[in-house]
């Protein structure tokens, strides 16, 4: 079977394009929970939820795939108006990018998985959690921008993607501090935990940075002007 055979669920462009929109926030759901998951696995050191968290990845890559159908079907099948091939175009935009999300969600499971329990410490894992928050949340709002096509939204989504940047060195500072008296393989792991949030937060802000484009056809700024 050619997997990019039409889907004929419906052939009206408004229910296909609301499909594209449906499958857009069902995929950020799933790989949000993965990254929060990922997240709890390496707080607790708890590597059965660790490797629940791996197990996802193909029902990600699945719904990467779905996606790919979806906007494919509609090039096919209508010839969609300026407004909706500007969503189609960064609808494919983000369904790559929440794909690697949930790779780099796979990422910090791995490192739960594989380091100690024992050498954590508390002062880091409290700015990776506020890290993981502030990352998640953006990225949620992007999508749901993206699904609206809410300029305003989309800039507070960057703006907010923006300062997970600043906990990075946070996190840099405080592991330079405690390199010489703590666990190193912890500590160089947390690093990588936070890199992997802060690359998290990146694809938020490239996605938030791209709602204005939808909404109005302006060509997309990676420094967004301020909400309101």
């Amino acid at each position: 079977m050619n997997p990019y055979s039409p889907c004929m669920e419906s052939t009206d462009l408004g229910t296909q394009m609301a499909g594209v929109r449906d499958a857009l926030v069902e995929m950020a759901s799933l790989v949000l929970s993965q990254v929060e998951q990922a997240v709890d696995a390496w707080e607790t050191h708890d590597p059965d939820l660790a490797r629940r968290v791996m197990a996802q990845d193909e029902a990600v890559d699945d719904h990467l795939l779905d996606l790919d159908r979806r906007i494919y079907d509609v090039h096919l099948i209508h010839a969609p108006l300026a407004g909706d091939l500007r969503l189609l175009h960064v609808g494919l935009i983000t369904a790559v990018a929440l794909e690697r999300v949930g790779d780099l969600a796979v990422s910090i499971s791995r490192l739960a998985e594989s380091i100690p329990a024992g050498g954590s410490v508390p002062g880091i894992d409290t700015i990776i959690r506020r890290m993981a928050a502030r990352a998640v949340d953006s990225l949620a709002r992007a999508v749901q921008a993206i699904a609206h096509a809410d300029a305003d939204l989309g800039d507070e989504a960057h703006l907010e993607a923006d300062t997970v940047r600043l906990m990075l060195e946070d996190v840099r500072e405080a592991a330079s501090d405690e390199a010489e008296k703590g666990d190193r393989e912890w500590i160089t792991a947390s690093v990588l935990v936070a890199r992997h949030l802060e690359r998290v937060a990146n694809n938020a802000a490239e996605l938030g940075g791209r709602v204005r484009f939808i909404a109005t056809g302006e060509p997309f700024a990676r420094n967004p002007r301020p909400p309101g």
